[in-house]
């Protein structure tokens, strides 16, 4: 992946924590992109939140407390046809998930 991950327009990410996670200084938010296919939009949550609260994914609140995991993955999967994104709070960040294969987190507000 490249330090564009995530953005359609050309605006350059700042790489975050790796190579996968960028911040878009125009919206302010961060974005990974993860494999629609596999079970990896749960690990792309928890660290790209990690990743902008400098938290250790670890000790934060597990995600299932939050949304359930694989009725997101289900939905994330099952709606190919047509764009779909959720949006939820986790760690007082604000995530939004689409099934293009994109997390954007939004950090929370001072």
């Amino acid at each position: 992946m490249n330090e564009n991950t995530g953005h359609t327009n050309s605006t350059p990410f700042r790489p975050i924590g790796d190579d996968s996670t960028g911040y878009d200084p125009t919206t302010g938010t961060f974005h990974r992109e993860f494999d629609i296919d596999s079970e990896t939009v749960l690990s792309a949550i928890v660290e790209t939140v990690g990743a902008v609260t400098n938290s250790d994914p670890t000790a934060m609140a597990a995600l299932y407390e939050t949304v359930d995991p694989e009725a997101l993955g289900v939905l994330l999967r099952s709606t190919r046809d047509r764009p779909i994104e959720i949006t939820f709070t986790y760690e007082r960040c604000r995530v939004t998930v689409s099934n293009d294969g994109c997390v954007v987190v939004e950090p929370p507000a001072n």
